[in-house]
């Protein structure tokens, strides 16, 4: 193999001001944002359904 074959590109490299590095950073923060969201999602519904499930449990049982 040729040594060239191994060389890195500016993402790996780390070159800052390469358009590549810049797009992959705001690539990643995007990404980062929308698991962030589903999380948030998962963590609100869970959220209501226990609170949904207490007032089904008072209901149930008489308690006011």
């Amino acid at each position: 193999m040729e040594a060239y074959f191994f060389t890195a590109c500016a993402v790996c490299f780390g070159d800052p001001n390469s358009l590549s590095s810049k797009a992959l950073s705001v690539a990643v923060f995007f990404l980062f944002g929308i698991v962030a969201m589903v999380l948030t999602g998962i963590a609100w519904t869970a959220f209501v359904w226990s609170r949904r499930a207490n007032r089904l449990e008072s209901a149930v049982t008489g308690d006011s």
